[in-house]
């Protein structure tokens, strides 16, 4: 490594990635904020970094994600492609297996990254920072199964899969429809449910004509569409982790059609290790849980108590990013096989950096959530009101104390796709190429601000 610094003094070296391999040295280095990976010795040869991450992975198979199975498990998404040393760092030895490389079809769709990309990234940023312990990629909220098919192809080890679609709210279905869904599902479901009790947790839950009939209504589109995915996957993968989400409804989950899931799904042979509920209260994007804390736990223990006498696998909270109030609740009363799902957190934090570094640009970021602001909440569980962000009056407000504001989290939370890809008359990127290099000059107060505030996620969760 001497050799190398003589050599070539202009580069950087990020001296947690140096392996010593037969073949010589593998090691990350950078110049002007561009990162090469090299290899060598006596003699070193170049590879721009973003084009061969292949390299990486073909000589060291740590880097390759991997399913997690049972395991704890925190979900860290990163909208940027460049979070994922801060990821390792504010994971620590907190005893959590990482899903570095996560995003949902919906993010990738609103940055233009790829699954390729998504992963590319996260293994980066793995070996940049020497980490060697297995790390998961999940295809977060796959709805068709051509993207899960992309996800495979790009060596995606964790599918969740949103039904949300084929989950039907009965209150707004009309008659027509319920016959026809009940003359197509009840006489089957009847015959595995109708007037079954179960006892658990000291309680009887019982599966009425009434009740029955609106759980198939609800359900039954959706736990097909789950079986018909599952079989996909298996057809095409022997190991994944697979994980159903009835989370993005409003219908929340009761303790009952959490009992009518599970069954159904392990009758038809569906072997999933995680499943994400509709809990009671609000999870909104980017803010603290807002609802009854007591309420939450008294349901969160039905439903302990329910995985307890049903099968082994993991309760997932999505929407997981800065829901500090509930994550003791949560890891006291459902102890192991947890799973907590972030996402739009990390690219806070990066807005964070640029509130810190280059406030009249941060400015013109927020205004842009501002005025886009709609377009953007229509697909997200927000109630930001951002009429209260006065941006003329921002500037003597300390970062800390602007960014515990729920609407300014919010309007940034979910301004991501705009700000990313916005472009002007002569097709130049508005924000982006601004963005990175705020970023890439301040990167490690980027990771210090992510090792600090996910690093508090994952301390609640002990």
């Amino acid at each position: 490594m001497d050799n190398f610094r003589k050599l070539y003094p202009g580069f950087s070296v990020y001296q947690k990635s140096i392996n010593r391999t037969p073949d010589g040295y593998f090691f990350l280095a950078s110049r002007n904020n561009e990162k090469f990976i090299v290899v060598g010795e006596k003699d070193f040869r170049f590879f721009p970094a973003g084009e061969n991450v292949h390299i990486l992975k073909e000589n060291f198979p740590f880097l390759k994600p991997i399913p997690c199975g049972l395991e704890n498990s925190f979900g860290f998404g990163d909208r940027l492609g460049i979070a994922t040393p801060g990821h390792v760092r504010a994971l620590g030895n907190d005893g959590f297996f990482p899903l570095f490389a996560q995003q949902s079809v919906r993010e990738i769709e609103r940055t233009k990254r790829s699954f390729k990309d998504v992963i590319d990234s996260a293994t980066l940023g793995c070996f940049q920072e020497g980490y060697r312990k297995g790390f998961g990629a999940d295809a977060d909220h796959i709805k068709e199964m051509s993207d899960i098919q992309k996800a495979l192809d790009a060596g995606f080890t964790f599918f969740t899969l949103d039904s949300s679609d084929k989950i039907r709210n009965p209150e707004k279905i009309t008659d027509r429809e319920k016959q026809v869904i009940l003359e197509k599902y009840l006489p089957e479901y009847e015959k595995e449910f109708l007037g079954k009790k179960h006892a658990v947790g000291g309680k009887i839950y019982e599966f009425t004509e009434e009740a029955l009939q609106n759980l198939v209504l609800t359900y039954a589109e959706g736990l097909d569409y789950i079986k018909e995915c599952f079989r996909f996957l298996e057809d095409r993968s022997h190991s994944f982790d697979f994980e159903i989400s009835v989370d993005e409804t409003s219908i929340p989950t009761t303790p009952l059609a959490h009992i009518f899931i599970v069954w159904r799904l392990r009758e038809k042979e569906v072997d999933f290790q995680s499943l994400a509920l509709r809990f009671p209260g609000s999870f909104e994007k980017g803010i603290d849980y807002k609802g009854n804390i007591g309420l939450f736990e008294k349901d969160l223990s039905a439903h302990q108590s329910i995985r307890e006498k049903m099968g082994n696998y993991k309760i997932s909270m999505h929407s997981g990013s800065d829901k500090f109030s509930v994550y003791p609740s949560f890891r006291k009363i459902l102890g192991d096989r947890i799973h907590v799902k972030t996402a739009g957190t990390s690219w806070v934090e990066a807005v964070k950096v640029v509130a810190e570094k280059d406030f009249p640009f941060f400015l013109e970021i927020l205004e842009c959530g501002k005025r886009n602001f709609e377009k953007h909440a229509a697909s997200y569980e927000i109630s930001a009101n951002p009429e209260m962000i006065d941006t003329k009056n921002l500037r003597d407000a300390g970062t800390e104390t602007l960014f515990a504001d729920n609407n300014i989290r919010q309007v940034i939370h979910i301004s991501y796709g705009t700000v990313l890809t916005e472009k002007d008359f002569s097709g130049r990127f508005v924000y982006r190429d601004r963005l990175f290099e705020v970023l890439n000059d301040n990167a490690e107060l980027y990771f210090g601000f992510l090792e600090k505030h996910l690093g508090r996620h994952l301390k609640l969760l002990k």
